[in-house]
């Protein structure tokens, strides 16, 4: 019999398919992920329900094109319901020098998520 999973364990697993749906460019696996209660927070705006949440992503994830991004997660806490990371990347569009999330999950889902990064447009070589 198969161990039941803990909270950790899957907000484990809900983190791993959102960073892989991300790096994949899989937008519609990346919307699974939440529902249209979900509400995401930048610096420049705040998005609700999937159609809000889909069209911040949409403008985002072609400058992580996923063949040619590298991308590094540099912590990761879980404490009960909440999730926090802190990563940074590198594509040819964009370097990411520091990133952070923090993610309140329920039932599986994201229900409210934060993110800011710092984020510089690089020159057609790619950054350094």
């Amino acid at each position: 019999m198969k161990p039941a999973l803990t909270s950790s364990d899957a907000m484990e697993q809900l983190l791993t398919h959102h960073l892989n749906s991300f790096q994949d460019n899989d937008l519609d696996a990346l919307m699974s992920d939440y529902t249209e209660e979900s509400v995401l927070i930048t610096a420049d705006a705040t998005y609700e329900g999937r159609a809000g949440i889909r069209g911040f992503f949409s403008a985002l994830i072609p400058q992580f094109p996923k063949q040619t991004t590298r991308f590094e997660l540099d912590k990761m806490t879980v404490v009960d319901d909440l999730l926090f990371i802190v990563w940074h990347a590198s594509t040819p569009a964009v370097k990411v020098t520091l990133g952070t999330d923090t993610l309140l999950v329920k039932q599986g889902k994201i229900h409210r998520q934060t993110f800011v990064g710092q984020m510089e447009q690089v020159g057609p070589g790619g950054p350094d």
